[in-house]
C-alpha cells in the first residue's frame, strides 16, 4: 500500500501543460476508435454488397443460358429484348470496349481496322457494330480482311486462302474452316452422347456462302419490302426505282436511312433487315466460320456448341452461330458482351459507351 505522503501527492493538481496533453491524448484515442468503428461498417457493407452482386450475376446468368423458347420461326422472334452487362463473376477478367479490343485483335494478326472498315464509311462501321464479333476469333482461323466483300473475286480468293474443308453433316455437304469444322464435330459427338443432333438448317448454304448468295438472299428481303412500303404509302415509285437501281453499297445505306425512319426490310418488316439477312458481302458465312442450325431452340443444344467455342452473335438471328473457338468467359475481354433476345444469349460488340 502506497504510503501517506504518496497518496496526498497523488492527489495534488496536475501541473496545467500535463493536463493539456492528457486531454488532447483522450481526444485522439476516441477520434481513432471512431473511425475504426466507421471503416468497419463500410467494410462490412462492402462485403455484403459484393456478395450479393455475386450471387445476381450468377443466377442471371443461369436463367440466360438455360431458357429455351422454343419457337420455330426466326424471323417472328426478336422482339423480347434485355440487354445487360457481360456478367463477370469475380476473379474473371475485366470486361473491354469493343473498338479497344478490336485494335489489339487485329494487330496480332497484321491488320489496321481503319483498312479493314473505315469509320467514316457508315455501311462498314454499321457493319462492324453488327456483325464484328468474328474479328474476335481464335488465331487458329481465318477472319476477313474487310467488313464488306464487293465482289465474287474477292470473296473467292479469301475463301481459296482459308482453305475450307467440307463434311457431311446430317445429311447435308457444309464446307467450315478446318478449326471450325472440327469444333462442330466434337460437339455433334458430345450431342450424340446425351441424345440430341446437330444440323444444319437450310441446306448447304447454312455454312459457306458466296459473294452472289449473300446478293440472292439480300433480294429476297430488299425487293418484298420495297413493294409492301410503296403499297402503305411511306415510299414513292420514283424512290422505289431509284434504290433499285443503286449501286449495292449505295442500295445499303438507303435501306438503313430509311430503317432509321421506322420502315424496316426484315422479312415481317419489324426490324433491321441487318437482323434478318446480311447485307451483300458482309455475312460471317463467306469466312466459313458461321453455321445456321436447325436445333437453334433447345437450350442444351445452345450450351453444348459454346462448349465448343460456337457462339450466337447476331443480335436476333436466332439460327445463326459463329465459330469464335474461345472460352465463354474470355468473350467480355475481347469486347464482346451479353444480350438476351427471347431467351436466347447473344455475345454482341461491346459499343454501347463508344
Amino acid at each position: 500500500m502506497p504510503s501517506k505522503n504518496l497518496r496526498t501527492s497523488l492527489r495534488l493538481p496536475l501541473p496545467l501543460k500535463a493536463r493539456a496533453l492528457l486531454f488532447f491524448s483522450a481526444c485522439a484515442l476516441a477520434a481513432c476508435g471512431a473511425w475504426a468503428r466507421v471503416g468497419q461498417v463500410q467494410s462490412d457493407a462492402n462485403s455484403t454488397r459484393e456478395r450479393r452482386v455475386g450471387t445476381s450475376v450468377s443466377n442471371r446468368n443461369e436463367n440466360a443460358v438455360g431458357a429455351n423458347s422454343g419457337a420455330a420461326n426466326p424471323e417472328t422472334m426478336g422482339r423480347g429484348v434485355t440487354e445487360t452487362n457481360s456478367p463477370m463473376a469475380f476473379g474473371q477478367p475485366r470486361a473491354a470496349l469493343f473498338f479497344t479490343a478490336l485494335e489489339q485483335a487485329m494487330r496480332s494478326r497484321g491488320m489496321r481496322v481503319e483498312d479493314a472498315c473505315p469509320r467514316e464509311d457508315a455501311v462498314a462501321s454499321r457493319i462492324l457494330r453488327e456483325y464484328g464479333a468474328i474479328f474476335m476469333a481464335t488465331q487458329s482461323v481465318r477472319v476477313p480482311p474487310v467488313c464488306m466483300f464487293t465482289s465474287e473475286v474477292e470473296v473467292a480468293r479469301f475463301q481459296t486462302d482459308a482453305q475450307p474443308v467440307s463434311a457431311i453433316v446430317g445429311g447435308t455437304r457444309i464446307e467450315l474452316q478446318r478449326a471450325a469444322m472440327d469444333a462442330l464435330v466434337a460437339a455433334r459427338e458430345d450431342a450424340a452422347r446425351q441424345g440430341l443432333t446437330i444440323t444444319p438448317r437450310g441446306g448447304s448454304e447454312a455454312a459457306r456462302r458466296s459473294f452472289q448468295d449473300t446478293v440472292r438472299l439480300w433480294n429476297s428481303r430488299f425487293f418484298p419490302a420495297l413493294e409492301y412500303w410503296r403499297g402503305r404509302g411511306r415510299l414513292s415509285a420514283e424512290e422505289v426505282n431509284h434504290l433499285r437501281a443503286l449501286p449495292i453499297h449505295d442500295q445499303v445505306a438507303g435501306v438503313l436511312r430509311l430503317e432509321d425512319r421506322g420502315i424496316f426490310f426484315s422479312r415481317d418488316f419489324s426490324k433491321s433487315i441487318l437482323y434478318s439477312v446480311a447485307a451483300p458481302g458482309a455475312s460471317q458465312h463467306i469466312s466459313m466460320l458461321a453455321l445456321d442450325v436447325a436445333e437453334f431452340g433447345n437450350a442444351r443444344v445452345r450450351r453444348i456448341l459454346a462448349a465448343h467455342g460456337w457462339f450466337q452473335t447476331v443480335k436476333s438471328d436466332m439460327p445463326h452461330f459463329t465459330f469464335l473457338g474461345l472460352n465463354e468467359s474470355e468473350l467480355p475481354s475481347r469486347g464482346l458482351r451479353q444480350v438476351t433476345v427471347d431467351g436466347q444469349l447473344f455475345w454482341i460488340p461491346n459499343v454501347a459507351n463508344e
